[in-house]
């Protein structure tokens, strides 16, 4: 499995799209301190501590994130037809999987080291420190950011296993993607709408479900910084969903007969 999951990255390494991927959105971050720094010098001062918060508006990034380096790993294998030649050299189903996952998992992580650590270095070299009444400390504002991404990492590792379930299970990049789409950003509000269409029993269930969704769950977390019981819900939400949707991809792919 190891010298699976390094030779996965030996050939992340040497992909032009894992660094123009991460170059997009570090110009993207830059952009933003840019236009900070510009309201700065034209307006009233938004110091470090008003500035970073906004990751914690931002947590769908991640989403979107986790199915760009799902692409990036995967890499069209059935497109390419490049799949079966591994399971052809004698790897298993199993092994393959769980290495591709690993694999995106990890870089997914190493994408957003580099993301906030470019983005809260650019702030606290380009704005103020000090900060006014109308604004957290800079302390506070790390604080704040830290218990996201806190919360906020095992469910982009869910949400991770579903973008990497779906790229197995489903032929063709563009179909996959739809589906992840409709399971991480449309699937909560169906579910919703069916509630209230419903009502009684059934929608209130329907209702309890959709609050246990991976979008839900992060925009819960944002809206209770510092509360434990959704941190350790947010724990439990991304292991269901990493377990659950790892199981059904490797079911799946373990019955698919791969052309």
């Amino acid at each position: 499995m190891f010298n699976y999951i390094r030779a996965e990255f030996y050939k992340l390494v040497r992909r032009k799209y894992t660094y123009i991927a991460l170059g997009v959105f570090l110009a993207l971050e830059g952009l933003l301190v840019a236009c900070y720094a510009f309201h700065n010098a034209h307006s009233y001062a938004t110091p470090f501590g008003g500035a970073i918060p906004i990751v914690v508006e931002m947590g769908a990034v991640g989403f979107c994130i986790c199915l760009l380096t799902a692409d990036i790993v995967f890499a069209g294998q059935y497109k390419n037809s490049t799949l079966k030649n591994e399971v052809s050299f004698g790897l298993s189903r199993t092994q393959i999987y769980l290495g591709k996952l690993i694999a995106q998992t990890l870089l997914s992580i190493a994408y957003l080291m580099v993301m906030m650590g470019f983005f809260l270095g650019a702030c606290a070299i380009i704005l103020p420190l000090e900060s006014g009444a109308a604004f957290y400390s800079a302390s506070e504002a790390l604080s704040i950011v830290g218990w996201f991404l806190t919360a906020g990492l095992p469910l982009w590792i869910g949400v991770q296993a579903a973008a990497c379930m779906c790229q197995f299970l489903i032929n063709g990049d563009m179909a996959s993607s739809f589906v992840y789409v409709g399971i991480v950003f449309v699937l909560d509000g169906v579910l919703e709408l069916i509630g209230l269409l419903v009502r009684g029993r059934v929608g209130d269930i329907l209702f309890k479900i959709c609050a246990y969704l991976p979008r839900p769950m992060l925009d819960s977390v944002k809206s209770t910084i510092g509360n434990w019981n959704d941190m350790g819900r947010a724990w439990l939400v991304g292991a269901f969903w990493l377990a659950a949707c790892t199981a059904v991809g490797l079911y799946g792919f373990n019955r698919k007969e791969i052309k």
